[in-house]
């Protein structure tokens, strides 16, 4: 009786300990299954340990909390192994989303931003602004505004390109200069070709200026514009576009003059972009025209894919005109390109 007693405690003890440690395993297993904050070394940077699981060093994460609320985005700056087979990770805190506290426990992801992502909701801090590579276009600035609106202050990637449906193709050079040209017009025995430049970016402030050159098909007629462009965030869903247009000089070969004639196409605008919980964009604002001297404006949604983008627009020249009519009163225009 004695021996089955003692027989029974063993094996109590045994399952005991067997189910302790098997827990721990679990606990272990489920604490280093998902990198989170261990160490915070200074306002800037926090450290990171891990096991199995190496991380690759400038990827950008997600830094959630405890209620997976996105609470900040880092990069990985360096990794060591240290003892144990563990890694210490140390990360550059890029951004604080709305005054966030970062804290000790709270979780890491890889940015996985190559197509929708359903946690990651559309707000300006979490647009992706530096040279990232394999990020959806929705996750990114607009380069434009379409056809009609004209251009934002921001240029695209090095080696990026856009073509649009009506035979536009823009290329990234640098990440910083942006050419492009109207391929339709060029077959047709015309010249054109335009350039931005962005000069200036900052967290709150995009600042660009830019040329374009057109001569129209079988005509000695040439333009020349110069154009200036001012990106402001303003909040957390709203970018503010300032956009001014110079048409400084126009060329007549036949008369073998060159002079400043007018203004004939110039304008002056200030839209408004507000970005969608989706990442779908509302473009709306009003534009001076100094030929006509008249105010118009344009109303767009614009529905962004991973790569395509369609821009639905109502447009104006003059918006106390009552017609419908593409030289003077309302107007709707469809635009679609393709960002790869």
């Amino acid at each position: 009786m004695f021996s089955s007693s003692l027989k029974n405690n063993f094996f109590f003890i045994f399952k005991l300990i067997f189910s302790s440690q098997f827990l721990l395993l679990v606990c272990s297993a489920k604490t280093f299954e998902t990198p989170h904050i261990d160490t915070i070394l200074d306002s800037k940077s926090f450290r990171s340990i891990t096991w199995s699981k190496k991380l690759i060093p400038n990827t950008h994460f997600i830094i959630t909390d405890s209620s997976q609320q996105i609470v900040g985005l880092a990069q990985l700056k360096s990794q060591n192994q240290i003892e144990n087979g563990k890694f210490e990770n140390i990360f550059f805190l890029l951004k604080v989303i709305d005054n966030q506290i970062i804290q000790i426990g709270d979780e890491l992801s890889e940015m996985n931003l190559s197509s929708f992502n359903e946690n990651y909701k559309g707000t300006t801090e979490l647009l992706v602004r530096k040279p990232t590579n394999n990020v959806s276009s929705r996750f990114k600035p607009i380069f434009t505004q379409g056809v009609v609106a004209g251009d934002t202050a921001e240029t695209l990637e090095k080696d990026e390109f856009i073509i649009t449906y009506l035979g536009q193709v823009y290329y990234g050079f640098f990440p910083n200069l942006t050419l492009g040209t109207a391929a339709p017009l060029n077959a047709a025995g015309g010249l054109n070709f335009v350039s931005k430049i962005k000069f200036f970016s900052s967290e709150n402030n995009t600042l660009a200026s830019g040329i374009s050159f057109t001569r129209m098909p079988q005509t000695s007629q040439s333009n020349l514009n110069l154009t200036f462009l001012w990106d402001s965030y303003s909040n957390s869903t709203m970018i503010t576009h300032n956009y001014l247009s110079l048409a400084v000089l126009s060329y007549d070969k036949a008369a073998e003059t060159t002079a400043i004639k007018s203004f004939a196409s110039s304008s002056i605008q200030s839209g408004y972009e507000f970005i969608l919980s989706n990442w779908d964009r509302v473009l709306l604002g009003p534009n001076y025209n100094f030929e006509k001297k008249s105010i118009g404006g344009y109303l767009s949604y614009v529905k962004i894919w991973d790569r395509l983008h369609a821009y639905f627009s109502l447009n104006t020249i003059d918006i106390r005109k009552t017609q419908w009519s593409y030289t003077e009163g309302y107007y709707f225009f469809l635009d679609v390109y393709w960002r790869f």
